[in-house]
């Protein structure tokens, strides 16, 4: 449903300077724009377990992480049917079933057991099946999926309500060199656990360019392979701290640069599928800068850049187009996409969301009444 005809806007922010592959699935897009914490109010929030201090001393304590979040964690396999190319096609063979093998984790919100993996993972899929530790298959079905954030969260048909389910930690306490443990289903081998260190915080990917609208991630030398998107990345407490989305690769094996996307980002992602909101419709955005304002003949080199809206979503409906730049939301400046997102996610379904604009000499102000997200949007 996106428009993709801005692509001359879109390569004059995007470099790509280096391979950068997606750790499994059946391709998709991990550009992201972060989240910020949210005031959740009365409003549904994720179970994050009990608040427990544990002192891990002892030699075993990777074992006892793994045994703490490996029952909680799926094998996801994704079945796309492609339609014949050509009539000789057709008539030999038919339809071309394609498979994907991912992982996944299971978590619970607002009472109900649910599935946490990578957009990428399910992309396009027509069945999704979810193996759990145990062995049981379940039809999976899609409660939301976000390209950009390359987030998804499925709903298990017919599933008990006694799974396990992982515990989600604190991203934001994760140090330097302390210890991960990445747990999926590699290459189809099932539950498979690789080790590591937390190798740096808050990277930026390479092969995306300065002015790129993507999100930081947790950079790890855990090997993270084919199959392994959408599992879970864990500390030492057996607590989720990301789930691995990508490596950086020349061959397309693991080279030791894995990365995981925070779990707190997710939480708020999380919320934000569920709930369908709030949404305006602002699909692409990026940091404004002196290059890009040359480039574009802005008449600022402040704020966040318009790449792209959603036909007949809130921000058009107000008047926002392609080329804006948004200098403050409700008087608060913004000058990254990851403010632009945290400042739209404060606010509720059915808000009021003053957008301060420049649009080429004159400044504007934009009333935008947050939305809910369309049926269908997100694939």
């Amino acid at each position: 449903m996106r428009n993709e005809s801005n692509a001359g806007l879109i390569v004059a922010v995007i470099v790509v300077s280096l391979v950068v592959g997606v750790a499994g699935g059946v391709g998709g897009a991990w550009f992201y724009l972060q989240a910020q914490p949210r005031e959740n109010g009365d409003t549904p929030t994720l179970d994050n377990g009990p608040s427990e201090v544990r002192v891990l001393t002892d030699e075993n304590a990777i074992v006892e992480a793994v045994e703490a979040a490996d029952p909680a964690v799926v094998k996801i396999v994704a079945t796309t049917t492609a339609e014949p190319a050509n009539p000789f096609e057709f008539f030999f063979g038919g339809p071309r079933v394609q498979q994907g093998i991912g992982s996944g984790f299971l978590f619970e919100y607002d009472g109900r057991i649910l599935v946490l993996t990578n957009a990428h993972v399910v992309g396009e899929a027509q069945q999704i099946v979810v193996q759990t530790r145990e062995g049981e298959d379940y039809t999976g079905s899609l409660l939301g999926s976000d390209q950009v954030s390359d987030v998804a969260v499925l709903e298990l048909e017919g599933a008990p309500e006694n799974l396990p389910t992982a515990v989600l930690g604190d991203s934001d306490l994760l140090s330097i060199g302390e210890w991960v443990v990445a747990i999926g289903h590699p290459f189809a081998f099932d539950h498979t656990v690789t080790v590591g260190v937390v190798s740096a915080q808050g990277q930026r990917p390479l092969g995306q360019g300065a002015n790129a609208p993507v999100r930081t991630m947790i950079q790890t030398d855990a090997a993270i392979n084919q199959g392994n998107s959408g599992g879970p990345l864990v500390n030492l407490a057996g607590e989720v701290v990301g789930i691995n989305s990508m490596i950086f690769s020349p061959t397309g094996t693991t080279v030791g640069i894995g990365f995981a996307i925070p779990v707190n980002e997710v939480k708020q992602i999380v919320h934000f599928l569920i709930e369908r909101g709030p949404w305006v419709g602002i699909e692409r955005a990026a940091p404004n800068s002196t290059g890009l304002a040359n480039y574009l003949n802005l008449q600022t080199s402040e704020g966040v850049v318009v790449l792209g809206v959603a036909p007949g979503g809130p921000a058009e409906r107000a008047g926002l187009t392609q080329g804006d730049v948004i200098l403050a939301i409700d008087g608060e400046s913004v000058s990254t996409g990851e403010e632009l997102r945290a400042l739209v996610f404060a606010h509720e379904i059915g808000d009021t969301i003053t957008f301060s604009i420049q649009r080429g000499a004159e400044q504007v102000e934009l009333d935008v009444t947050a939305g809910t997200v369309p049926e269908g949007y997100f694939r």
